[in-house]
């Protein structure tokens, strides 16, 4: 049985987490740093989840220590705090995930996440919702569907063309439902990066981003008519107030250090200037807005196979503080 350890000053947040993920691991907690490192001398930890600010060092020297110590241990962190003064120290440590605490824990969204780390199971949208979410796989082409209550709708795409019309097309549904109008920049983000950005040739170039001098511009041509390997698909519906969209490619060559780079690009500012070193990098920019705008990104990638972008937006609470999920294998 894989084992856990909990690091959290705050004993109710400690102990519910305990309690559910003691369902089907061996759980360990801890209430600070130093009860930590004592449980990591005496038992073979698989997964360390731990807060950052607690009384005394800090979640982040714990993951320093755990780095030196005890290599093959993953980690991850939990927090009250804005996750983007986290986001540098994450880019450095190589942490891919971070929970952030709102009124009270998504224990749900731990629970998926902690089973993703430890089994590679990645992949599904499914996942962060209960067993009746309704999924219409069969890709009708290019034609927009209404998804049914509690359920969503793949559709794949083969152009630029359908690309756009779909795009505006979710789009409206999702307004008319309730949806931010800011929802369209996601799903133009989402869209282009999987059919301009993803498609890499053997060369590892992208096949359909038109040659720019220097920056990260992204340039499509409308009549783009993509080859049948570089199909992409996307999923929207809705799931009692929650609003999803999903992408996925057959291509895995969106980086992990890649997307922390972009953000920390975006989020950090230079003293010299006084703006974001990454206010050029159209990309990072549109990963950036995503990240800002729902309550919930998450990047599934196997490299050189397949990327899922999964994206939530909760119209019942807009949650001020962001996760950070990435997963690859």
């Amino acid at each position: 049985m894989k084992k856990i350890l909990i690091v959290e000053d705050i004993h109710s947040i400690r102990t519910a987490i305990k309690d559910v993920l003691a369902i089907e691991y061996s759980a360990f907690d801890a209430k600070n740093y130093s009860e930590a490192v004592e449980i990591l001398k005496s038992e073979k930890i698989d997964l360390l989840i731990t807060d950052i600010k607690m009384p005394g060092k800090s979640g982040l020297d714990l993951i320093r220590h755990v780095r030196e110590h005890y290599p093959e241990t993953l980690y991850t962190l939990i927090t009250a705090y804005n996750i983007n003064d986290y986001i540098k120290f994450a880019k450095d440590y190589g942490v891919w995930n971070i929970i952030p605490k709102y009124s009270f824990l998504d224990l749900r969204f731990i629970s998926v996440m902690v089973n993703k780390l430890l089994t590679g199971d990645i992949f599904g949208v499914e996942k962060y919702f209960d067993k009746d979410l309704i999924i219409n796989d069969k890709n009708t082409v290019g034609k927009f569907e209404t998804p049914p209550p509690k359920g969503i709708v793949f559709k794949t795409i083969k152009s630029d063309k359908e690309r756009e019309f779909l795009s505006n097309r979710i789009g409206k549904f999702l307004i008319e439902k309730g949806a931010p109008k800011i929802i369209n920049q996601v799903i133009e983000e989402l869209t282009s990066n999987a059919m301009i950005r993803a498609p890499r040739d053997e060369k590892g170039k992208s096949k359909y981003q038109l040659e720019l001098p220097a920056r990260d511009l992204l340039i499509s041509d409308e009549k783009i008519e993509l080859s049948e390997s570089d199909y992409f698909e996307i999923g929207y519906g809705i799931y009692n107030k929650t609003f999803i969209i999903v992408t996925r490619d057959k291509f895995g060559s969106l980086k992990k250090e890649e997307i922390l780079n972009r953000l920390d690009r975006h989020i950090n500012v230079d003293e010299t200037t006084g703006l974001p070193p990454g206010i050029s990098d159209s990309h990072g920019r549109g990963l950036y807005i995503c990240r800002e705008v729902s309550d919930s990104i998450i990047f599934n990638i196997e490299k050189g196979v397949r990327t899922e972008v999964i994206t939530f937006l909760d119209n019942n609470e807009n949650k001020s503080y962001k996760s950070l999920s990435i997963y690859e294998r």
